[in-house]
């Protein structure tokens, strides 16, 4: 894997994680996670604007990153939402081949069950699952 392709899933796992547990962070920390992974901000501009060190930054970034990584290992979130997704991918497929045995009623049915169950999940998994 390519160091590019290595640094992309770095920014969306950084990511993921920030809208799962970003609100446990100080509001320092979620400052600086927001200007280096969302804003794409580097170490110096973040020192800069903040009137701290560039290793100051450095090592916020790194202490941010441990808490979310441990985080994530405690309760699962973003494991628990990667899994929802798949699931509802297997279960719309499943659902586009037998769509067509069921009687209209049926079809209507369970469209109106799966749409609450979409709406149910995107709350949970933040909106990346495809309906």
């Amino acid at each position: 894997m390519s160091s590019s392709t290595d640094n992309m899933d770095e920014v969306t796992r950084m990511g993921d994680l920030y809208d799962f547990y970003g609100a446990l962070l100080t509001v320092r920390q979620r400052q600086i996670i927001e200007m280096y992974h969302l804003e794409d901000w580097s170490l110096s501009e973040i020192a800069e604007s903040l009137e701290i060190s560039r290793q100051a930054v450095h090592d916020q970034l790194r202490r941010a990153g441990e808490q979310l990584e441990q985080y994530e290992s405690a309760l699962q979130l973003r494991a628990a939402a990667r899994g929802q997704r798949e699931a509802w991918s297997h279960l719309m497929s499943v659902w586009t081949h037998v769509k067509q045995e069921l009687a209209s009623s049926s079809q209507v049915a369970m469209a109106e069950a799966l749409q609450l169950l979409f709406q149910k999940l995107t709350g949970f998994t933040g909106g990346d699952v495809d309906a």
